[in-house]
């Protein structure tokens, strides 16, 4: 019996410092003595620890203060008066005068500042929709354009650096040159060339013209370029396939380069449709409100939702309500944009799934 509790005890010797061993030739450490479980002892926190966690929390402060708590007071604004001063923020139960001063047309009739914003709301979302609408158009410019400059023409490099030089230049620039553009006679340079007398920017007819002429030509160049890198990446075994089945230049545009670009379109038309729902600075800057006049310009036909917001806000020492119809008319551009938005990133996962 001693001698098989000898032979036992010095197998298990010899398996361990096997173990051991085979653990040192793979670079594994053994166990510290003095610890319980094998486990390291903890490191102290130093200063350089502390200013290494601040600096990663950084991001997340940034976000909390400038993210989270506006949206969180945006809320509390739907159903509270704000009255901001050098006191601080003060929120009083308003019972949705916000929601009433935007929908409720006999709303505000004793006051001058509150009366008749329903109808300037309606107004105002038909001419956001209008507007936003032009993405649309832009888009397919850039795509046209794109599909050109991939034909590899003669000079196709530098329409290329010509045509992204509106992307690159302020949207405040260029709706500045566009205003000098649509100036009445004699110094509206349009009026000048043609020899007009056109007041562009004070015909409500024209108002949202000028604004869709200065849209199209800025917009497609961000969309052109980024149109051009996806055709570049397109592999051309797919046309040399179509081409041996007989496909001609639309079928191959149709069921090769659309399917083969189909990300960055989704991309680009989620991208344009919160810029054109959002829009303010080029309908601000063009057709400005000039003292005693009406917002928006002319019968209100430059008047957008992100505007309105700004005019509620500016207003908000007029009347206390007037920045809960700005948070009201902030959470319903989120619900136009939100549901499109969720939509079509369900159709790209989809797509890709499929």
């Amino acid at each position: 019996m001693e001698r098989n509790e000898n032979r036992n005890a010095a197998a298990a010797e010899e398996v361990f410092s096997g173990s051991v061993a085979a653990d040192a030739a793979c670079g594994a450490q053994p166990a510290l003595r003095g610890t319980r479980g094998g486990r390291a002892k903890k490191r102290k926190w130093t200063s350089h620890s502390f200013l290494a966690l601040f600096l990663a929390l950084l991001p997340m402060i940034g976000f909390v203060l400038f993210s989270t708590a506006p949206l969180i007071i945006s809320i509390v604004a739907l159903f509270c008066d704000v009255t901001i001063d050098w006191k601080g923020i003060a929120f009083d139960w308003n019972a949705f005068d916000g929601f009433r001063m935007i929908f409720d047309d006999d709303f505000g009739m004793g006051t001058q500042f509150a009366r008749g914003f329903s109808s300037v709301f309606w107004k105002s979302l038909g001419i956001t929709l209008w507007l936003g609408s032009t993405q649309f158009v832009t888009l397919l410019i850039a795509l046209g354009l794109s599909v050109l400059l991939a034909t590899k023409l003669k000079g196709s490099k530098l329409f290329q650096v010509l045509f992204f030089i509106p992307h690159i230049c302020s949207s405040v620039s260029v709706a500045f040159m566009w205003s000098w553009m649509f100036l009445g006679q004699p110094e509206g340079i349009l009026n000048t060339i043609f020899g007009t007398a056109i007041r562009w920017i004070n015909n409500p007819r024209t108002i949202p013209w000028t604004i869709i002429v200065a849209t199209i030509w800025q917009a497609p160049a961000y969309g052109t370029v980024m149109f051009k890198a996806a055709l570049a990446n397109v592999e051309q075994s797919q046309y040399e396939a179509a081409s041996l089945d007989g496909a001609n230049s639309w079928q191959k545009f149709r069921y090769v380069t659309i399917p083969g670009i189909m990300p960055t379109i989704f991309y680009l038309l989620i991208a344009g449709i919160g810029a054109g729902l959002l829009m303010y600075d080029m309908a601000a800057l063009i057709v400005p409100d000039p003292w005693g006049s009406t917002i928006g310009g002319q019968d209100h036909m430059a008047l957008t939702l992100m505007r309105l917001v700004f005019y509620f806000n500016e207003h908000r020492g007029t009347d206390p309500v007037a920045l809960s119809a700005a948070s009201a008319v902030s959470w319903i551009l989120f619900l136009l944009v939100a549901p499109v938005s969720v939509w079509l990133y369900a159709r790209r996962e989809k797509r890709m799934e499929g």
